[in-house]
This record gives structure tokens, sequence and C-alpha cells, in this order.
């Protein structure tokens, strides 16, 4: 009985584990995209900013 008790626990234990792998796994695609979506927006703003204003504008 007791052996079977702890093949049991073993087995949750293995699940539980392939369960938070696949849980951070996902968190860590979202934060890259998120990361790379935020970076693609800087880069956009940035550079219609400077394509609205001009340098001597905004020495004035």
């Amino acid at each position: 009985m007791t052996i079977k008790k702890e093949v049991r626990m073993v087995s949750v234990e293995f699940k539980q584990e392939k369960h938070n792998a696949l849980v951070s796994f996902l968190m860590i695609v979202i934060a890259v995209l998120f990361l790379l979506y935020m970076g693609s927006s800087l880069v956009h703003s940035t550079k219609a900013f400077w394509e609205s204003y001009s340098l001597e504008e905004l020495l004035d």
C-alpha cells in the first residue's frame, strides 16, 4: 500500500512540475511579446516625433 501511495505522490508532483513549467513558459512568451510591442511602439512614436518637429523649433 505505501509503495502505491509513494508512486501516486511522485506522479502528482511530476504533473505539478509539468504544469508549472508550462505556465512559466507561457508567462515568458507573453512577457517577450509585450516587450517587443512596447519597443516597437517606442521606436514608432520617437520616429514620428522627430519627423514632426525640427530641432530649431525645439530650441526656440
